[in-house]
């Protein structure tokens, strides 16, 4: 899972992201399955579309699984995406989370040891 890569948002983007991300959650909560969902974004640049609804599965994994309890079958069953998907999203934000902890506890303690040293 080495291969994730993380992007820095200008404004302009972070303003897209923002709205892309509100359209996808009317869009769930209007009744369309996520693929349906994420289709009716228009961003024009296809990396930053791409970045934006893999944020948005991440974002309902935690708040469907993680918040609410629900089994990762369940939420693949509810967002109509197939569970393979729903698994390597999920291990792929499990890893962005260990990596952004590390990086904190590295900022915190300069010059300790981390991990098994």
């Amino acid at each position: 899972m080495s291969d994730i890569k993380y992007k820095e948002y200008t404004t302009e983007e972070s303003e897209i992201y923002e709205k892309a991300m509100a359209r996808i959650r009317e869009g769930l909560k209007n009744g369309l399955n996520f693929n349906e969902a994420c289709s009716v974004v228009d961003v024009g640049d296809e990396e930053l579309k791409r970045y934006i609804v893999d944020d948005a599965l991440k974002v309902m994994i935690a708040e469907m699984h993680y918040a609410k309890g629900m089994a990762l079958r369940q939420v693949a069953d509810a967002l109509k995406v197939p569970l393979k998907a729903i698994d390597i999203a999920n291990m792929e934000m499990l890893e962005d989370v260990g990596i952004t902890a590390a990086d904190i506890y590295r900022k915190s303690n300069p010059g300790s040891p981390i991990g098994n040293a």
